[in-house]
């Protein structure tokens, strides 16, 4: 069964915010850590590999490993991808494929005749999904016919400032993550559902789009943002 990282994303999510926040304020943070991951707790069926992470992104190596998936007769052409809260699936290539390394590993089980694979995402809704493939599928537009254009936007620790005046992140990614951010919600189901289908880049900015929100901020500050990690603790002390 798909297991979460240990500790999901803990040491990528403090080397992201230490560098803005105070001692008290990394311990709230790592007490959000398994709210933020708790959709990857539970994992997927058994037969899927691995979903862990290695603590350092190898940005290149992952661009390239998307290529290669994509370019490769394992998978079948199509995947169709049926999300929690739906029967209907959403059919997507293999290169779209190919940025979800669960879905990846769950097609190349399957039958190599079949040219349509459908495999059911039972932590990631319809729109969680449809953001992911969003994502997906503007990264592959943009890299041209072979592919190898593709390139993932490099997330720097610690991270000092806002995603959009990051020089190592696009402006269409900082874009596409302050929107989501629009809806902290939708943000958070975002970072679960990367997290619960393996696309380490992508998790990575959700990761920096979060610490972006508490570098600088106070523990009390921290709590309003995050009011309902922290119900039924308002009479604890936090020294900041």
């Amino acid at each position: 069964a798909i297991q979460p990282h240990s500790v999901p994303g803990c040491a990528r999510w403090r080397r992201a915010c230490v560098g803005g926040m105070s001692p008290a304020a990394v311990r709230i943070l790592a007490a959000l850590l398994p709210v933020l991951a708790g959709a990857a707790r539970e994992g997927v069926s058994s037969g899927a590999r691995s979903g862990s992470v290695p603590s350092t992104i190898d940005y290149a190596q992952e661009a390239q490993d998307v290529v290669d998936c994509a370019k490769s007769e394992a998978l079948p052409a199509q995947v169709t991808l049926i999300p929690s809260d739906t029967a209907v699936g959403l059919t997507v290539s293999r290169s779209v494929a190919c940025f979800m390394k669960v879905v990846q590993s769950m097609a190349e089980e399957g039958d190599e005749a079949e040219q349509d694979v459908e495999i059911p995402l039972a932590k990631v809704d319809s729109d969680t999904l449809g953001l992911i493939v969003s994502f997906a599928e503007r990264k592959l537009k943009g890299a041209g016919a072979d592919l190898q254009g593709l390139n993932f936007s490099v997330v720097p620790r610690p991270l000092s400032g806002p995603l959009r005046e990051t020089e190592s992140i696009s402006k269409e990614d900082a874009a596409f993550m302050d929107e989501i951010a629009e809806d902290l919600d939708r943000l958070i189901r975002l970072t679960n559902a990367v997290n619960f289908v393996d696309s380490p880049p992508l998790l990575e900015l959700c990761a920096a789009r979060i610490a972006q929100m508490l570098i600088g901020k106070t523990p009390k500050e921290i709590r309003e943002i995050f009011p309902e990690v922290f119900a039924g603790k308002d009479g604890e002390e936090v020294d900041s």
